[in-house]
């Protein structure tokens, strides 16, 4: 018996834009929003660009779920509020995971891409100042359902599977502000990196000075309630010795 012949594959090629998949994702516009190669300082101005336009698309995505757990908490839908802001903590691995491609610029090639941002810094990014307008608005909704609930934080930690749904959101808040404050140290190191610890970073603002930023959490109020637990555990202990 003879071998067949392989069929060959349909010609399914269209001119770049025709496919519906470029067409319904915009694939024309987003690849034309990087710098042409003969525009660039240097190669790697390409992935300093796609990374930070990244940034910005996923941190679009985090501040539109953390106002829909904004609006989940209000209507006492706890579950729909853990869900989205687990959501946004996971676009923040993602987030996370890219800055990787920053890493490998060296120090060197970094200064040259440095020298055409001017006085740009990631302080401007839009989606970094949106989701420090959003998670005040989000901790006040949390704030309000425990209210509702005739609940503290220290109550509610105390004894969590009394209110399983409630807790679930008050984790998924201590994991959204642990994964963004990973972040901030992960950026912090960055700069280090390609700067060193001493040195000014873009925009004007010492490195040094970005390390207190790590002092800053968006949800204080949690972690607290855990120090006033252990607090409250050894008072218990100290009075039954």
């Amino acid at each position: 018996m003879s071998a067949q012949t392989p069929s060959k594959p349909t010609d399914t090629t269209h001119p770049r834009g025709q496919t519906t998949y470029e067409r319904y994702l915009r694939v024309d516009d987003l690849l034309d929003l990087q710098k042409p190669p003969a525009e660039r300082l240097h190669p790697d101005e390409y992935v300093f660009q796609i990374t930070h336009q990244t940034f910005e698309l996923w941190w679009k995505l985090t501040i539109e779920l953390l106002q829909a757990a904004s609006d989940a908490l209000r209507s006492a839908r706890f579950d729909d509020a853990a869900i989205a802001v687990r959501r946004a903590t996971s676009a923040q691995d993602v987030v996370c995971a890219a800055m990787r491609q920053l890493e490998l610029v060296a120090p060197a090639d970094f200064l040259v891409i440095r020298a055409g941002l001017g006085d740009g810094n990631g302080g401007d990014s839009p989606g970094w100042r949106g989701i420090l307008r959003a998670t005040p608005a989000l901790w006040e909704s949390f704030a309000a359902a425990l209210d509702q609930q005739h609940l503290t934080l220290v109550e509610l930690y105390a004894r969590p599977r009394e209110w399983p749904a409630i807790y679930g959101c008050a984790e998924a808040l201590t994991d959204f502000d642990e994964q963004f404050h990973l972040f901030r140290a992960a950026h912090l190191k960055l700069a280090q990196r390609h700067l060193g610890p001493q040195s000014t970073g873009t925009g004007g603002m010492p490195v040094a000075a970005m390390e207190k930023t790590l002092h800053h959490l968006l949800f204080p109020a949690l972690w607290q309630a855990r120090e006033e637990l252990v607090a409250r555990a050894q008072t218990e202990q100290a009075a039954q010795s």
